[in-house]
């Protein structure tokens, strides 16, 4: 929405009554402006009347959920025109009514997007204006969002909810106070647990919640309470976790509303690392893909890197490199899933920028933060910041994905610097002009270049900002831009090319966005009259003497395009004769871009054009469906733009051709008519498409054709053509609309000498004089309209009654005309409004549903159109179409036609509108699409091209007209009878009647409230007739009943509606005919997705009703006296009625539904959707009532599986509406810390209560919380779990997993003690009716027998899996009876687990977790009798665990554990302690560590003591002989070391330390040097390792002429000593066959962290490196090798600290200084990916820069060449994405190497001395070889481009290809990756190299000749 920037006019705010907040400024623009201000005081003085007395009368629904919809229509038509005072006060109350307790979510999200939009603009309204608490917005959101009824789907909701609670929570928090923060951290800081995970929850809420708007002064109460510790919990945790989103939502928003008032500067490395991270790039070692992703949101990433730019940050200089580092992924040659979040980056990234500029510079000071002076942008910066995204925008030009968000980014960049972008953007289409055979790069170019039309035809001026000095913007503009245009234009002309239709497109696109700012006026003559013509004017008036051509030429290429469409042509193989959806877009394109080039033309220009228009049309006859249809369109585009000219030059002319071709009476009688007439016809229906000043001169002649043409009854097309020219002249006489649309305010028919249009070219138009120019309606043309219609509706309207009567008898033809004619007679809309009649009330409510005393203007006088009698036109068609529907109902249902005339008819009669929705939202689509085109951003105000504020006005205007339609017409008593008319269609004998019928009529049901009233008692009966028998009507009453699509009838929110509707769809007939069955499936669906929780009882608090009152204390005083009060009180008393009702009413429909369930034979498929019909009724707050229960229960052990799985999850709900509430205390965590220091213990001072550092992690004060049973590494400890009654009560337990971890809640509450809890055995009697039936169902024999042998069976082999719903249901049945239903479980339970049976097992497992969830109130001696008895039975299941059923099993004792204290269940984790590596079977030693895995994954950091002990049990066995086992070990440490993090100065983990760990493993593992030793003597692997002699090595394979044979035998010797070595050193040895498997348990431990662990990489990890490295190499044992390179693969994707940085290098630099070449040449592509990753952060340190960048040097002088290899290619990397600084110190430095001297080798010479010129020979080599690296690297550095230094390279390579090998080899690769990556753009990169260097490049890259 728009509104004005300028404050209202005195005049209106003296009207008015007060100063309104914000108004829409197309309205004062409208031609019945002066009208507005006393309708919207009408409007909303009405609005407040009735919604302030709905909400002091309680009145929820229909009320204020009508008001509130009336509220945001007001503010959509005047935006917040109303005064601050009542802005306040409604925003106030509709806080109020969002937090009512128990709200329906429906009706919430109604309430909650009307608070969004009156807080939208929030410069309006200041904190100090307006303060919301923001505790019972929370309540709202965990109500509704986050609770367990929630989860179980009682509480159901739409989906958009989520999103709109989002937005309204952003929305009000601007306005909580400013001790929000705190109570904020208070309540969730406690909850900042990383292990479990209900985290993510917490930040979604600090991220919705957090105030992030503080003022500077009052910081210290906002972000600087909580923005260290949340970056340290995010560096401490920063491995990808699942909440790491909404941390960075928050930091962006912190960082946009806090520019330049917090240090990023030591934030922003890591920042880069981690986006560089969530992109997803696929850089991996050695194509290993890493499966930890970083799920950042890439408009957060945008937000915050625009928002830290400026003020000497270094954000730009990271920004430089991280999008260097992402150039060449824009590349079109490169496609993979990371290129949506690349687009996205390059589209947002310019937006925001622009937007903060905007903001700094021309956005007017409000209440904000305002950016300090020292951090505003620059012109610098924002050069900077052009330059650094211009690369990344031109490589991603011809990307044939994201052409829209390339577009978007060159438009933004243009405005900010156009001197730069501009050129460029022009080069590229001049390019590709020249290659017609490349259409795709010439469709993108266009496509960018109109994305920055606006700054090229104004030449990049633009207006100047605060700050900024003229000669700054001048200095950056593009005054030569203008020149371009008028070549351009005629340089694409040829792109409208029929054989192309995407070019096609794509070129008119370009010509009328250039059309839209360039007037068509011929300036050649201006230099007479101005003599301060500047060179470009001077230029520019030159050229525009080819505008006449150029149009001339345009119309030539329209004329071509309607040659090669007509259907003769193009279309003689097709059946049909309906239009592709390709030709209705080229119509469409077509009528626009003509009508926007001919607006712009000069009269001279536009009497060329349309003479030779008339030339063409001249003669010629074309068919109508296609081209005669473009040739019409035409013929619209130049009636609209200049309707007096051409209705001059063509009307006579088709007037006088249909004239004397219908002269002879014959032709009336004829089927098939002559095309010329109906192409004559055709034209003249849109040239009369034209205002009505225009038309009137020409209304007695079109009469006389229009009463010949309308006689045309025979030929369908000739008498709708006739019916579309009435209508278009009705209209033309009728609607108000702009005339012109011009780029300027003044006529060009304005001389010269007066007006210079061409210094107007993109000039945008003055909001304030726009000079629109309306088309309104005249007395002369109202007359002429009321002649039209009493000339042509009386006739019509009496015969169609005389055949409704059976007086006269009529052809389908001659009545389908009839029907056209009265449906096309009401075109005259705004002359017709609707009938007179008294409203009819469908439902109680103490306010109107509609507007009483207000009348929404929409033209300048009111006029009305009668029939000859003086009754309403509308009313005596209603009248006449009823009849006639009757008629044909009874003798001629077969006439579809007339009845799809009659239901349009209908649309109209009942919606006062021939738009439908569609049409508007395509329109609004259309100009929000142009806008954005056009949008100049650095601007004040609305400064949009003229013609676009003239469309926005238009549609202004439009939506008065709609709202008009919809407040003027209340429902009466002739809408009630034309929807019933209209529904009988709905359920007509024809599909097609039916479709259309039923979208009228959903539209109609929307359209007025509560109107579906009307239709339900037709629908109920033809629902209770033989669906059989009336198939048709039967099948269209479902189809009404499921719509309209978002709120289908079958789900009103209406009980007394429900009570009959639901029973009468269960009683129907049941039908087996396919569609009846997918509808009754359809009913089912849609009922469980669009039937959410209803209200039953509400209550409202007088909070509401207080708000509602203070609507009458200001200006407009509402209509409405206020309520009395005791008015008031009776309307409380009203609600507590009516919610009695709801009850009674709730119930009734659950009764009736049972009646019919248990007393009627139903068929099974009515059985079944009776059953989830009632499973949709559960409500929260009202339980099921006994009967229901009783029922639920017995579909337990029903046949059906189906509705088993109904009656599951409808127990559940039984169960929870049954949970007794258990009673808490409040205790404090400390007393069992003062306790433990009487014995002299100590207590940190983390632990104190009064501590005002919070200490995250193990502290004194929380061990209590943790498991004790006593063991201790030490000895003996203290021992926490209770063992005696006394002990159980006594003991706290706190069964969340966060309790304790990051601090104390200020009042922490735990379960009382069982004796102050219900009571858990109770007689029946003491039961309530509910859960005596839950307690007879279980305690039947028979049933729990049958229950279990359902539960136990097999649904889908291998799919299986454990049910959560059954879990939850054993859970909620042993919590609410205790064991009083166990022991008929029992036996089962021994049962099931001694049986392998996957199903038995799995049943089991549900019942158990069950069982443990379940007793966690239950007293200490059954809980003792209870693992007594379980305690066996999981043993035994332990021992039988299969493949199937091992996954059940851990998901049991994982969900057994969940959210539950760990020494309250300390008999399960010691169950599953024992020993559970018993050398049995492998499968069974891993299935138990699974088990055990999964519980303690549930507690982590609160089982230290079990990890402790775990990992002491498991250490001997990390060389596990078996692989499974192994990997299972590993996975295990990976949970042993998870707790093992250290927030700030917080304490460190209790649990076991990774380097303790560490320090134990690595001796063992030195065992394995003697294996590498061993294994650099092996012959496969010789070339891994150094040889003992270099040199010789060396010389072997650098010097030229080798001799090959003596290599090979030199081999063969290797080989044999290799096998001597081999066998005595005997590699099965035991010991180093352990270290082997130690090994690859520690890779799996390092794997598992580096993908699950809340850390990625340690450094611990890095000591593990070198051998790893080295041991990758060992191919003896492949799954070694494979499980190294996983290893590697994932820490070289991990995160890496600054603080682990050093670590790392130091660790790669000790592997390149080691003997195996492998493992040098491995640990450069772990160097490459592990930089490129963690750029930033490395380039953080210039010492980390430089050791990075030695490391990558030194192996070009690698002995070995595949070293050498490896490391040019990594160096190129680096160099690619800007790492290394020193560029061309490097380059100087490798071209010195090549021209290093070779010595050469006398082969003669012999002896000692031989050896000394081999080693100096080869030694040379390998110098000059790495100089060469040096420069192949430069060269691949540049894939996509050819830098200036580049083709020098090529020179000096060139004169090394005779050079021993290795470097012509060398050479000839890099070239031809050099000729692949450049081959696409081949012709530009030419340019960049002179002929002698092209001749050197194309002899290098083409081989030589063989004849040569």
């Amino acid at each position: 929405m728009e509104e004005l920037d300028d404050n209202a006019d005195s005049n209106s705010i003296k009207i008015l009554g007060f100063k309104p907040q914000k108004e829409i400024i197309y309205n004062k623009l409208l031609p019945y402006a002066d009208k507005l201000d006393e309708e919207s005081n009408c409007m909303f003085a009405e609005i407040k009347a009735n919604l302030g007395r709905c909400v002091m009368l309680r009145e929820i629904q229909p009320g204020c959920g009508i008001w509130c919809t009336q509220l945001a229509k007001y503010i959509k038509l005047y935006g917040m025109k109303f005064s601050k005072e009542d802005h306040i006060i409604l925003i106030k109350l509709m806080y109020e009514l969002v937090t009512i307790p128990d709200l329906e979510p429906w009706i919430l999200n109604k309430f909650a997007q009307v608070l969004i939009i009156l807080l939208k603009k929030r410069h309006l309204l200041s904190p100090d204006d307006l303060v919301l608490e923001w505790r019972p917005l929370y309540g709202v959101c965990k109500r509704i969002l986050n609770t367990h009824d929630t989860t179980l789907g009682i509480i159901r909701y739409f989906t958009t909810l989520d999103s709109t609670l989002d937005a309204m929570i952003h929305a009000t928090k601007l306005y909580f106070p400013p001790q929000a923060t705190q109570e904020m951290l208070d309540e969730w800081r406690p909850l900042l647990c990383p292990y479990d995970s209900h985290l993510c929850h917490t930040m979604a809420y600090l991220e919705w919640f957090l105030p992030v708007t503080l003022p500077p002064s009052q910081a210290h109460m906002g972000y600087k309470l909580w923005f260290e510790e949340i970056m340290t919990l995010w560096e401490v945790c920063h491995n990808g976790t699942s909440w790491e989103g909404d941390i960075m939502w928050i930091m962006a928003r912190l960082a946009s509303s806090n520019i330049g008032y917090i240090d990023w500067e030591p934030y922003i490395p890591i920042m880069f690392s981690r986006f560089m991270h969530s992109l997803s790039l696929p850089v991996f070692y050695k194509q290993t893909p890493s499966t930890k992703h970083h799920k950042l949101d890439m408009s957060a990433i945008c937000l915050w890197i625009v928002s830290v730019l400026g003020g000497n940050s270094s954000a730009q200089k990271y920004l430089d490199q991280f999008l260097k580092a992402l150039t060449s992924y824009f590349h079109p040659a490169n496609f993979g899933r990371w290129l949506g979040k690349l687009k996205e980056l390059l589209r947002k990234l310019p937006s925001y920028f622009i937007q903060r500029l905007h903001t700094e510079r021309y956005k007017k000071p409000s209440w904000e933060n305002q950016v300090p002076d020292s951090h505003l942008l620059t012109e610098d910066d924002i050069t900077r910041f052009v330059e650094s995204v211009k690369s990344v925008a031109l490589q991603a030009m011809f990307c044939k994905v994201g052409a829209n968000e390339v577009s978007s980014a060159f438009q933004h960049l243009a405005s900010l610097r156009p001197k730069i972008i501009l050129p460029l953007v022009l080069n590229r289409l001049y390019s590709t002009l020249d290659r017609p055979t490349e259409p795709h790069r010439l469709t993108a170019a266009i496509h960018c270049l109109v994305s920055v039309a606006r700054p090229l035809v104004t030449g990049g001026r633009r207006e100047r900002g605060r700050g900024e000095s003229e000669g700054e913007v001048e200095r950056w503009a593009f005054p030569e831009g203008p020149t371009h245009i008028i070549p351009l234009l005629n340089s694409v002309l040829p792109g409208i090319d029929p054989n192309d239709i995407r070019k096609c497109f794509v070129t008119m696109e370009f010509i009328s966005v250039f059309a839209t700012m360039v007037p068509f006026v011929d300036c050649s003559s201006a230099g007479e009259h101005w003599k301060d013509l500047s060179p470009v004017e001077e230029t520019l008036c030159l050229a525009s003497a080819e505008f006449e051509d150029f149009i001339l030429q345009f119309m030539d290429r329209c004329f071509a395009l309607i040659d090669s469409s007509a259907m003769e042509t193009t279309r003689l193989e097709r059946e049909s004769d309906k239009r592709s959806k390709q030709e209705n877009m080229a119509e469409g394109a077509l009528e626009s871009i003509c009508a926007i080039v001919l607006v712009q033309t000069s009269p001279t220009i536009f009497k060329a054009a349309l003479s030779k228009f008339h030339s063409f049309l001249t003669g010629r006859i074309l068919e109508t469906r296609v081209a005669g249809h473009f040739a019409a369109t035409l013929c619209l585009a130049f009636a609209k733009v200049n309707s007096k000219e051409t209705l001059k030059v063509l009307l006579p002319y088709l007037c006088m051709r249909i004239l004397s071709l219908t002269e002879s009476d014959e032709i009336f009688k004829e089927e098939i008519l002559d095309n010329e007439l109906l192409f004559n016809m055709l034209l003249l229906s849109e040239v009369v498409n034209c205002h009505g000043d225009a038309l009137v001169p020409y209304i007695p002649q079109l009469m006389k054709v229009l009463d010949r043409t309308l006689k045309l009854k025979n030929c369908k097309e000739a008498y709708q053509m006739a019916g579309l020219t009435l209508k278009h002249v009705l209209a033309g006489l009728s609607h108000v609309w702009p005339i012109d649309f011009r780029s300027v305010p003044y006529s060009y028919e304005e001389p010269i000498s007066k007006k210079l249009p061409i210094r107007d070219w993109g000039k945008p138009g003055n909001i304030f004089k726009l000079n629109i120019n309306w088309h309104l309606p005249s007395d002369e043309e109202f007359q002429y309209a009321q002649k039209l219609v009493c000339h042509y509706l009386p006739p019509q309207l009496e015969m169609v009654k005389k055949y409704s009567n059976d007086e006269v008898t009529l052809t389908r033809e001659e009545l389908q005309c009839s029907i056209n004619t009265v449906l096309n007679l009401l075109g005259c809309t705004p002359f017709l409004p609707s009938w007179n009649e008294p409203p009819v009330d469908l439902v109680k409510s103490c306010v109107p549903t509609g507007f009483t005393y207000t009348k929404i203007v929409t033209t300048n006088k009111p006029r009305e159109i009668t029939m000859p009698d003086g009754s309403n036109v509308r009313k005596a068609i209603a009248e006449t179409v009823m009849i006639l529907q009757d008629k044909l109902l009874r003798s001629a249902e077969d006439d579809t036609k007339s009845v799809f005339n009659l239901i349009t008819i209908y649309e109209n009669l009942l919606l006062g509108r021939f738009k439908t929705r569609s049409d508007i939202d395509t329109e609004w689509k259309g100009f929000r699409n142009e806008k954005k085109v056009l949008e100049e951003r650095l601007v004040r105000g609305k400064r949009h091209p003229r013609a676009l504020l003239i469309e926005r006005t238009m549609l202004q205007h439009e939506a008065r007209v709609q709202a008009a339609c919809s407040s003027s017409s209340p429902l009466t008593q002739t809408h009630q009878r034309l929807m019933l008319h209209l529904f009988t269609l709905a359920t007509s004998h024809y599909s097609e009647v039916r479709c259309r019928a039923q979208s009228v009529l959903a539209t109609s049901l929307q359209y007025f409230y509560y109107s579906y009233t009307i239709i339900m008692p037709e629908l109920l009966k033809i629902l209770k007739e033989d669906s059989n028998i009336n198939h048709e009507r039967f099948k269209g009453a479902l189809y009404v009943l499921l719509g309209p699509k978002q709120q289908p009838l079958l789900t009103k929110h209406n009980w007394e509606m429900i009570i009959e509707l639901w029973p009468t769809i269960i009683l129907m007939q049941p039908s087996e005919k396919l569609s009846v069955v997918k509808l009754l499936d359809t009913i089912e669906d849609t009922m469980h997705k669009h039937f959410p929780t209803i209200t039953i009882e509400l209550e409202i608090h007088d909070g509401c009703v207080e708000a509602g009152r203070k609507l009458w204390k200001n200006a407009p005083q509402p209509l409405a006296v206020e309520p009395e009060k005791a008015l008031v009180e009776a309307a409380k008393q009203e609600l507590v009625l009516k919610s009695k009702k709801n009850l009674e009413l709730y119930y009734g429909v659950i009764g009736k539904l049972l009646d019919i369930i248990e007393n009627e034979n139903l068929h099974w498929r009515y059985y079944s959707l009776a059953v989830n019909f009632l499973r949709d009724l559960v409500h929260p707050s009202v339980s099921y009532p006994p009967r229901a229960v009783k029922f639920f229960l017995s579909l337990l052990i029903h046949d059906s599986i189906e509705l088993r799985k109904v009656a599951v999850r409808t127990v559940v709900f039984c169960l929870r509406q049954s949970k007794r509430n258990h009673v808490k205390l409040s205790i404090n965590p400390n007393k069992f810390v003062k306790e433990k220091s009487k014995t002299g213990g100590e207590i940190d001072e983390c632990s104190s209560s009064e501590r005002k550092v919070i200490c995250p992690g193990d502290r004194s004060d929380n061990e209590w919380v943790q498991y004790g049973s006593g063991w201790s590494l030490k000895g003996e400890a203290d021992r926490r779990i209770p063992t005696t009654a006394s002990e159980w009560d006594s003991t706290a337990f706190a069964h969340k997993t966060y309790s304790g971890f990051y601090c104390w809640p200020k009042e922490l509450q735990v379960y009382a003690p069982y004796s102050a809890q219900p009571k858990l055995d109770r007689a029946i009697e003491d039961m309530t009716p509910e859960e005596k039936e839950i307690y007879k169902f279980f305690t039947s024999q028979e049933n729990v027998d049958k229950l279990v042998t359902y539960l136990s069976l097999e649904e889908k082999k291998g799919k299986d899996k454990f049910n959560g719903l059954r879990f939850i249901m054993f859970k909620g049945l042993f919590r609410n009876h205790g064991d009083a239903v166990l022991e008929l479980f029992k036996p089962h339970l021994n049962r099931l687990v001694a049986e392998k049976q996957e199903s038995n097992q799995r049943c089991a497992a549900e019942i158990i977790a069950g069982l443990a969830r379940g007793s966690k109130h239950w007293p200490f001696e059954k809980v003792v009798a209870l693992w007594e008895f379980l305690g066996p039975i999981i043993r035994t299941a332990l021992t039988n665990l299969t493949v199937e059923s091992n996954g059940d099993w851990g998901v049991c004792f994982a969900t057994a554990l969940e959210s539950r204290d760990p020494n309250r269940l300390h008999w399960l984790l010691e169950i599953l302690m024992e020993d559970p590596l018993r050398e049995d079977a492998s499968f069974l030693d891993c299935g138990r560590l699974y088990t055990l895995q999964g519980a303690l994954n549930q507690q982590q950091w609160r089982v230290s003591e079990l990890f402790h002990r775990l990992l002491i049990y498991l250490f001997p066995y990390l060389t596990h002989p078996f692989q499974n086992v192994r990997e299972r070990l590993g996975s295990m440490l990976t949970n042993i070391f998870q707790p093992d993090i250290v927030f700030r100065k917080g304490n460190r983990t209790r649990s076991p330390h990774i380097d303790d760990f560490v320090s134990e493993v690595l001796p063992k593992l030195t065992l394995l040097n003697d294996v590498i030793l061993e294994h650099s003597t092996l012959p496969k692997t010789a070339n891994h390792f150094k040889a003992e002699s270099p040199s010789k090595q060396a010389s072997e394979v650098t010097v030229a002429g080798a001799n090959v044979v003596g290599e090979t035998t030199q081999m063969m010797k290797k080989v044999q000593v290799s096998n001597k070595i081999v066998n005595s050193s005997s590699p099965k040895d035991p010991e180093k066959e352990k270290a082997i498997r130690l090994l690859k348990t520690v890779c799996k431990w390092i794997t598992g962290s580096s993908s699950r662990a809340v850390y990625g990489a340690r450094s611990e990890f890095y000591s593990f490196f070198p051998l790893i490295c080295q041991m990758e190499s060992y191919d003896v044992d492949e799954d070694l090798v494979s499980t190294c390179t996983v290893t590697l693969a994932h820490l070289s994707h991990s995160l890496v600290l600054p603080s682990l940085v050093p670590v790392a290098l130091s660790s790669i630099r000790q592997v390149a200084q080691c003997s195996s070449w492998w493992a040098r040449s491995t640990v450069l592509d772990y160097l490459q990916v592990l930089v490129f990753h963690n750029m930033a952060t490395v380039m953080s340190e210039d010492s980390w820069v430089e050791e990075v960048t030695n490391l990558v040097l030194e192996p070009l002088e690698d002995e070995r060449v595949e070293v050498r290899e490896k490391a040019a290619q990594v160096l190129g990397g680096l160099l690619h994405c800007g790492f290394v600084a020193s560029k061309e110190t490097l380059l100087e430095l490798f071209k010195k190497k090549c021209t290093t001297k070779l010595v050469r080798l006398n082969k003669r010479d012999g002896g000692a001395g031989s050896k000394g010129s081999a080693e100096k020979a080869s030694s040379a080599i390998l110098l000059r070889h790495s100089g060469i690296l040096g420069l192949c690297a430069f060269i691949n550095a540049h894939p996509y481009d050819v830098p200036e230094f580049l083709p020098d390279i090529f020179l000096i390579l060139g004169n090394h290809l005779s050079d021993p090998q290795p470097i012509p080899s060398t050479i000839r690769k890099t070239l031809c990756d050099f000729k692949r990556t450049h081959q696409d753009n081949w012709l530009e990169h030419q340019e960049k190299f002179s002929e002698e260097q092209l001749t050197v490049l194309t002899e290098m890259i083409v081989p030589p000749s063989y004849y040569a």
